[in-house]
Order: C-alpha cells, then sequence, then structure tokens
C-alpha cells in the first residue's frame, strides 16, 4: 500500500461442525463444536515498499463431549469409590483471546500486469487458546508467496490472488498452505467473492497425513468511498483428517488512511 494508506476490517464468523473427514476423505459422525470468532485486521503502508499487517481477535468455543466420556467418567469414579455421576463430563469449552499475527508485506516486482511480492509474520496465542487453534507453540513463523492481476472479464473489473504459504508448528506439525481468491465487480458498489482456503501437513504426527479444503463465497457492498460490508458462507469441501466445517461469516471494512489535515 502507498505510505501513509491503511484499511482495517472487522470480521465475525459462526461455525459448526457434526462431522469430518477420516484418513481416507470420508465423511464420519464425530462430537459436534460451534466456534464464534471476531478478528481485526489492519494493514498499513510504511513505505514505498513495505506494507505492515496485523490481527487480532476473540473466540468463543463449546465442543459436545465424546461418546465414551461419559463411561471413562463413570470408570474412574468407580475405582475411586465415589458417587456416579448422572450426567456426562461437558465438552471443551473457551473463551477468551484468540490469535493475535504482526507481519510485513513487500512488492518484489510487478510483470505483465502481475504483482509478486513477499510476506512474513508471526502468529501468538495463550496456551489455552491454541487448543482451539491451528498451533502447537506459543509462536508460529509464516512466510507466503503472492501473486495477484487485475483484469477484465465480459467488461466487468476483476481480480486473482494467489498466495503459497509455508507455516510452522501447526497441531499436526509443518504445513503447507495455499490461498486463492478471485474477485469481480459487475456492478460499482458490488464485488463478489470467490475463496479458497487450503492447508496440508504431510506429517500430521499420530493422527497421520493432514489436509483440509475450506470454500467461501461472498459479496462486498461499498456504502460509502471508505466503508464496505461483507457477507457470505464458508464450508470445509473437503479434506483428510479434518472437520468437516460450515458457517456464515459477516465483515465491515473501512479506511483507515492518513490525510493531510485541510486548512
Amino acid at each position: 500500500m502507498a505510505p501513509g494508506s491503511g484499511q482495517a476490517i472487522v470480521t465475525t464468523t459462526f461455525a459448526d461442525a457434526r462431522k469430518a473427514y477420516d484418513s481416507n476423505g470420508r465423511l464420519i459422525q464425530t462430537p459436534s463444536y460451534r466456534k464464534f470468532e471476531t478478528r481485526v485486521y489492519v494493514e498499513h503502508g510504511l513505505f514505498d515498499w513495505l506494507t505492515i499487517v496485523a490481527e487480532g481477535g476473540y473466540m468463543n468455543f463449546r465442543g459436545a463431549a465424546g461418546p465414551y466420556d461419559h463411561l471413562n467418567l463413570l470408570v474412574e469414579e468407580a475405582k475411586a469409590g465415589l458417587p456416579l455421576s448422572l450426567q456426562g463430563p461437558a465438552g471443551a469449552r473457551y473463551d477468551g483471546l484468540g490469535l493475535g499475527a504482526l507481519g510485513a508485506r513487500t512488492t518484489l516486482f510487478a510483470w505483465n500486469g502481475y504483482i509478486v511480492s513477499l510476506q512474513a509474520g508471526v502468529r501468538a496465542a495463550s496456551p489455552a487458546a491454541r487448543l482451539f487453534l491451528d498451533m502447537r507453540d506459543a509462536v508460529q513463523g509464516d512466510v507466503r508467496f503472492l501473486v495477484g492481476r487485475p483484469f477484465e472479464l465480459f467488461g466487468f473489473p476483476a481480480f486473482i490472488d494467489a498466495q503459497l504459504g509455508y507455516r510452522t508448528r501447526g497441531q499436526n506439525g509443518d504445513e503447507i498452505r495455499a490461498d486463492f481468491t478471485a474477485g469481480l465487480r459487475p456492478l460499482p458498489p458490488v464485488l463478489l467473492l470467490a475463496q479458497s482456503f487450503s492447508g496440508f501437513a504431510p506429517r500430521g504426527g499420530p493422527a497421520g497425513v493432514v489436509a483440509a479444503q475450506k470454500f467461501q463465497l461472498s459479496a462486498v457492498y461499498d456504502v460509502t468511498p471508505a466503508l464496505s460490508v461483507q457477507i457470505g458462507g464458508i464450508a470445509a469441501i473437503g479434506g483428510v483428517n479434518s472437520p468437516a466445517e460450515r458457517g456464515l461469516i459477516s465483515a465491515c471494512g473501512g479506511d483507515i488512511s492518513r490525510r493531510p489535515a485541510r486548512l
């Protein structure tokens, strides 16, 4: 981004999962969970060649107990000579701060309409939050190679954005990330987005190979030149040893550029 220019985007996601993809990529029944997330993403142009990016968020997670959790509890209570519980244990719970991230992006070169960039950053979360995020360590590194290009499709403005990255120490080991976005503006205030988010952990630990792919469709409406709103849906359309998550997303974004004061 140009020096002094910037934007902030607040995104809210409601998602749940009642099934998961097994080691063969087939859907199976698993303990369900519900997740609510609010994330704030900010990027700001520091120099002609450097843009700072940051993210922070809040998360609420509610998971159902596993099918054998109550039985295991009864066994432990019987061994200890305690009264047996009539109700099973509650599932996993978390309510608090989620992911925090800080990074920088720089343009490498532009060629034939394509813009090629490199972005690197760190991600961090508390020990309690990491249990519900794709993080094994307190700090993760994330490096990605970005390629974008604006063009016209049937006379309408459009663009593509592709990101290939490497992320350290997820819950299932180091990951290869691949994110793709295609945008089309059929009307001046309306932007349609189709996005794919993929992660692949070749050394999935006890679970073996882990892969996940989510697909998101959304529409962005420019309320004013400096304020936009977004609504859409997201779903995991495939995977290996990963949850079949689905949900709704909404967002509000605004221009936070520093402009010279008018006299």
